[in-house]
């Protein structure tokens, strides 16, 4: 499990962190370890600012978001692939302790992005004692940097660290017993059949987020366009607020590593889609792992017997040959009369 822990000054995630008992990436330390290290990035910083110096730096990016924005810019092809390396290294059970967990993306390397927030009294007793800064000083700090709602919006979760430290450690712990409860459904879905959405259904009850996904292939010669299938299935689960629905061009793993999800659904109607799906179903592993870092795993749905004979490439045999009544048996309703018409004369 891979845990990316942010907030602002003062939240006190460093030592919500520490309590986990993970290894810890702390990705400030990361970025002056690169500073004494690394003489391309304090080239880099020179090109940029005029001075790599971080006292220097932070007097400039104070403040102003946009020279903010930029810092970060320059730095994370620095700090990421030191990060990177450091997980390869550790393997599991790790946090990335990163008040810029978002701004460098390394939410797309964690399992769970967690939001340590407190009250804006409590960070500021925690700067004064901690950094030995006046409260004028302290309150100018907070004031520059993102508001909590930032932090809370973007994470996975979100823990209250308003007065024992082990209360905040205590509501992570309990969330991990959950686990990572996403999941990937990709597919051509040309067009969507009520198999599809068996499995949609099924897989929706199984994950906390389920993110279906139309995959653009360049080998295959679609009968709907990417964005009418899209539409489609957002037509046919528009009642399911687990699920979303997008189109996606590239490798499934990659998709899955945008997504934060440890697991991707296949529908098999029988032993030999299996054995068909196998090859595909190592194939993503070995990207996941080798390529990003992570581990996919393929849960394979059994159809069931309403649906073992459906399949977008029969519904479309179906309509070419004029069956339109057979084939709307394999529709949702709420498409059927929008697909019959593409092949309808």
């Amino acid at each position: 499990m891979i845990l990316g822990i942010t907030g602002g000054s003062g939240s006190g995630k460093s030592t919500v962190a520490q309590g986990l008992g993970y290894r810890i990436i702390d990705v400030d330390s990361v970025y002056h370890g690169l500073l004494e290290s690394s003489a391309e990035l304090r080239e880099a910083l020179m090109h940029a600012f005029g001075t790599y110096d971080r006292k220097a730096l932070a007097g400039i990016v104070f403040g102003n978001v946009v020279e903010l924005e930029r810092l970060n810019f320059v730095c994370a092809r620095f700090i990421v692939p030191a990060v990177r390396e450091r997980l390869a290294e550790y393997k599991d059970n790790v946090v990335i302790d990163a008040a810029v967990l978002f701004e460098l993306g390394l939410e797309t390397y964690c399992d769970l992005t967690i939001a340590v927030v407190a009250t804006k009294e409590e960070r500021l007793l925690r700067i004064v004692g901690r950094d030995g800064l006046r409260l004028e000083s302290a309150q100018a700090r907070i004031n520059a940097q993102k508001p909590d709602s930032y932090y809370i919006k973007k994470s996975d979760f979100v823990v209250y660290n308003n007065s024992l430290i082990m209360d905040a450690v205590k509501a992570i712990k309990n969330r991990l017993l959950i686990g990572n409860r996403k999941a990937v459904y990709g597919g051509t879905f040309d067009p969507p059949t009520l198999g599809h959405l068996d499995v949609i259904k099924r897989a929706a009850a199984m994950y906390e987020n389920l993110h279906v996904v139309v995959l653009v292939n360049e080998m295959k010669k679609p009968v709907f366009s990417v964005a009418e299938r899209v539409e489609m299935l957002s037509a046919i689960t528009q009642d399911m607020p687990n699920v979303d629905v997008e189109s996606f061009d590239g490798l499934l793993a990659k998709y899955a590593q945008k997504k934060r999800a440890r697991y991707s659904v296949r529908g098999v109607r029988n032993g030999f889609d299996a054995e068909y799906e196998r090859p595909m179903f190592e194939f993503n592993a070995q990207i996941a792992r080798e390529e990003f870092g992570f581990d996919l795993d393929t849960i394979f749905i059994p159809t069931t017997r309403d649906h073992a004979d459906t399949s977008s490439g029969n519904v479309c045999r179906l309509l070419s040959g004029g069956a339109y009544k057979v084939a709307g048996k394999y529709l949702d309703p709420r498409i059927a009369e929008r697909v019959i018409a593409r092949f309808a004369k």
